[in-house]
């Protein structure tokens, strides 16, 4: 019995997480990015260093810092500790837990080509309509009005003061969010099992296309020419 229960502890471990509570502006400077969309579904992976995380798959409707416009995309891949893979299961108190379809607001934090939620649950928003007006909640403290509320509007206003610049409306076809519609004709922000693409991905791919052969039009215009020499020759022969 002894061993049997050593077993499953390996094979479930539980990590503590202690929350201090953190004002909403404060999180917003110390962010990377910022996303506000809804969660769409969720995949765990295993680490180049062995450790699972989990990846959780967001379109964006608005966002700073994740350059949605340059790379022309409109999902996002945020990462999370543990996750349930191959039989191994990690759990990591304070992870956020969503719905598919759910609108959220997301810190982000940019971390060895990966993007990782701010805080865990602490930097995660839910976002409501309470009577006439939108509030975003937090998963952690949501009944804390210092550090849990805050009207969506002020929050877009705090963003554009603390970062100098407004959230970005990402343009992008509208869909379902569902999981099963869909789901795999959209192409997401990070790809490579979830690494972020930099600047200079997108430089490559266009010296790649420079590079490619192609015909010259010198070529192109000597050749017609000769081509047209010797259709005039045929037919003076033709003639004679």
């Amino acid at each position: 019995m002894f061993v049997r229960l050593f077993f499953l502890l390996l094979t479930f471990p539980v990590y503590a997480t202690v929350f201090q509570p953190q004002p909403v502006v404060q999180q917003i400077k110390e962010s990377d990015g910022i996303m506000i969309g809804h969660y769409l579904k969720s995949k765990a992976i295993k680490l180049d260093d062995g450790s699972i995380a989990t990846q959780m798959i967001f379109k964006m409707n608005k966002e700073y810092g994740l350059q949605s416009d340059l790379f022309g995309m409109d999902e996002v891949i945020v990462h999370y500790p543990g996750g349930k893979l191959d039989g191994m299961e990690v759990h990591v108190d304070g992870v956020p837990k969503f719905v598919p379809g759910e609108h959220v607001v997301l810190m982000i934090k940019s971390n060895q080509d990966r993007y990782w939620g701010m805080n865990l649950g602490f930097g995660s928003f839910k976002v409501v309509n309470y009577g006439n007006e939108t509030m975003i909640i937090n998963t952690i403290f949501p009944n804390d009005r210092k550090v849990g509320q805050m009207s969506l509007s002020e929050f877009e206003k705090n963003v554009r003061v603390i970062k100098g610049s407004n959230l970005k409306v990402v343009m992008a076809p509208d869909y379902p969010t569902e999981t099963d519609q869909g789901a795999d004709l959209r192409a997401p922000a990070s790809v490579d099992e979830g690494k972020n693409r930099s600047i200079a991905s997108k430089t490559e791919e266009v010296e790649n296309i420079e590079d490619q052969p192609h015909i010259s039009v010198f070529w192109l215009v000597a050749f017609l020419a000769v081509l047209g020499g010797c259709f005039r020759l045929m037919r003076q022969k033709e003639a004679k």
